[in-house]
């Protein structure tokens, strides 16, 4: 927490030297028109594939540095207000005393409960009254009372370990064994089964990312083609929001020459699109391979990239079902690429021959985050600091320690929805949680 707000202070101060706060059209246009001016751009030609693009990677790890972060900062929020700080008063007295595990006799019974828990055994909840005896015989021998759990009734007479101080018995005494209370008396903030737990959730939250960043993307870095990838010619018609069962997502809409519609899936709205980008026509490349295999987990997206004869680059996805429509109308970049090694690709004219391939360059206009990160990320990741802080002090306790750890996660989650340009999360889970998977149901607006 204490890094992310940090890089969060870094980023609005890098902003501020560099002439303050600006709009995401504004970042993503200058990210656009960075490479160079419209007279540096010549056309490259349009029959030449390329075989190899800028790569995803940075992409991938930035979704993946996201993912891990925030699910890290949710667990150990929930770690902390269920652990402690520092040893509870009482047993802090004990421990600073010499404290020892002892058996004592019972001398009176109080009110007894019956527990029948949901899962394990019943057991017996009782107010008892124990006789601690002093580590010096010259000592008077003293009574505490005592709160014990026992599988069965107890009665005066039997026996039960507590603990206490010999050396001052006065303080009095905790019921319970080394394996229940032997954590706290060491300081451990948990018992090693809630260490075990929240452990093996984190873990489950980084399988979670991994996964994720698999669906979203892919593995591949997607900078140079293979046997199996495809290409088309396609038109930009603008911004539009594609649907899958209950998924709803922002899309690039594209059109084939017959006309048939494709889906690039990626979180860009109309107001963020470079003005004199409509009606371009760009080539559409993708795995063609992906998600092809028919079984009940087969990714339903396929990596893709938009290349302009321009130059740029466009990173994202599109639908299993889309591309398959495209069977027909797709060339293999393969057959189709230019390299310096093969100037003049399938298709070429003789006049084109000669150009050599022309450098690209990624648009990716949510890495240069610092620019357009609203002062609103910096009030809530100083307010969730401030949880942070907060939880590890030792002035929380009970019901406090978990409204604080509670409103820590509501303001992770409205940070998350800040930072992400408020990318809909609830659509990403219903897009790839199996429902509306039929190609019959996937349809723009």
């Amino acid at each position: 927490m204490a890094i992310a707000f940090l890089s969060l202070v870094a980023a609005i101060s890098y902003r501020r030297l560099t002439g303050g706060p600006r709009s995401f059209h504004a970042v993503s246009t200058a990210e656009f028109l960075a490479p160079g001016t419209e007279s540096e751009k010549s056309l490259r030609s349009p029959s030449m594939v390329p075989l190899s693009l800028p790569s995803r990677r940075g992409v991938q790890c930035r979704v993946i540095g996201w993912y891990v972060g925030f699910f890290t900062v949710v667990v150990t929020l929930i770690a902390l207000a269920a652990g402690s700080p520092e040893r509870p008063e009482m047993l802090q007295r004990l421990h600073d005393a010499g404290p020892e595990f002892t058996e004592v006799v019972v001398e009176k019974v109080g009110e007894v409960e019956r527990h029948d828990p949901s899962r394990g055994k019943d057991f017996y909840a009782a107010t008892v009254v124990v006789r601690l005896v002093p580590r010096t015989a010259a000592g008077a021998a003293v009574t505490a009372t005592v709160r014990t759990d026992t599988p069965e009734p107890l009665a005066p007479g039997d026996k039960v370990t507590v603990l206490y101080a010999p050396s001052r018995p006065e303080i009095g005494a905790i019921a319970g064994d080394e394996s229940r209370l032997g954590a706290f008396l060491r300081g451990d903030t948990m018992s090693p089964r809630g260490v075990w737990g929240y452990t093996g959730a984190w873990v489950i939250a980084i399988g979670f990312s991994v996964w994720g960043l698999w669906v979203r993307y892919g593995f591949r870095s997607f900078s140079r083609m293979r046997e199996g990838d495809l290409a088309v010619r396609v038109r930009f018609m603008g911004t539009d929001h594609w649907r899958q069962g209950t998924a709803n997502q922002r899309c690039l809409r594209l059109t084939t020459s017959s006309s048939k519609a494709v889906h690039f899936l990626t979180y860009i709205a109309k107001r963020e699109v470079p003005e004199g980008l409509e009606g371009q026509e760009l080539w559409l490349c993708w795995d063609g391979r992906r998600g092809t295999g028919g079984h009940r987990f087969s990714p339903r997206r396929a990596s893709a990239a938009l290349v302009s004869d321009d130059g740029w680059v466009l990173h994202a996805l599109i639908a299993v079902e889309e591309a398959e429509a495209l069977v027909g109308e797709h060339v293999s970049i393969k057959a189709h690429a230019v390299t310096e090694a093969n100037p003049s690709p399938v298709g070429a004219q003789a006049s084109e021959a000669p150009e050599p391939p022309k450098r690209l360059f990624l648009w990716d206009p949510r890495s240069a985050w610092p620019r357009f990160v609203s002062a609103w990320a910096l009030a809530l990741s100083s307010l969730l600091f401030a949880c942070g802080v907060a939880l590890l002090s030792g002035d929380l306790s009970g019901t406090w320690r978990w409204l604080t750890g509670l409103g820590g996660v509501v303001v992770a989650l409205a940070l998350a929805h800040v930072l992400t340009m408020r990318e809909s999360l609830l659509a990403f889970i219903a897009m790839n949680s199996g429902g509306g998977s039929s190609a019959s149901e996937a349809r723009g607006r």
